[in-house]
């Protein structure tokens, strides 16, 4: 099992300072990169994930080498997994379910609370709560034609800590607390699809809470 760190920010953490930028650099660096048989398209990207936490919300930063990008949904809920996407699943030690932060290139997010991912077993999470995580996205919100070019983007994201003390239960002060968690990256339905992840996985499909990796709150 893989173990990731979330060093907590004595500031908040700007979505939008830049990989490079002294916030970021302060972070661990884990590269998504375990791929599938199902991989034949002969295109993989580069992926990245950078993770914070500050006083209020839990952050990450992708950053992606890619090509044959698309982001052809724009509405929260929608299926953003046939999109350029990237996804962070996490499991807070106090819930019984988990979470799918599936966010494309264009900052539309699909976010499930799930017990099964099967039909009845997973509930969507309102809009009013999606509302409250921030995005950030380097390419444009819509992209219809690909972007076929190599191209690096980057995705942001910042989930409220009261949003886990919300679902979950959890106690607002993260620090010494264990999750469990997953980064992942795939393009179902562009000309060149891919599936990556972080933790190493049997089979390819993300739904796979018992081999998710430790995520770790300094």
């Amino acid at each position: 099992m893989k173990r990731y760190t979330v060093k907590r920010s004595a500031v908040p953490v700007a979505l939008d300072a830049g990989w490079d930028s002294e916030i970021w650099r302060g972070a661990e660096t884990a590269a998504v990169d375990f791929g599938f048989d199902r991989n034949v398209s002969g295109h993989t990207p580069e992926v990245r994930i950078r993770m914070l936490y500050d006083d209020r919300r839990i952050c990450g930063l992708f950053q992606v080498h890619d090509r044959y990008v698309i982001a052809r949904k724009t509405a929260d809920q929608q299926a953003v997994c046939q999109d350029s996407c990237v996804e962070f699943f996490v499991k807070p030690a106090t819930d019984a379910r988990y979470f799918n932060f599936e966010m494309n290139c264009g900052g539309t997010m699909l976010l499930y609370h799930v017990t099964k991912c099967v039909p009845g077993g997973y509930d969507p999470v309102p809009q009013a709560d999606l509302d409250t995580i921030e995005r950030y996205h380097s390419l444009p919100h819509l992209i219809t034609e690909e972007i076929t070019e190599p191209v690096t983007w980057y995705l942001g994201f910042g989930i409220p800590i009261a949003f886990f003390e919300k679902f979950s239960g959890i106690d607002p002060n993260l620090a010494g607390q264990k999750w469990t968690a997953n980064f992942t990256k795939c393009a179902d339905r562009c000309s060149h699809p891919t599936w990556l992840s972080w933790q190493e996985l049997s089979k390819c499909s993300f739904h796979m809470p018992d081999e998710f990796g430790e995520l770790i709150f300094a």
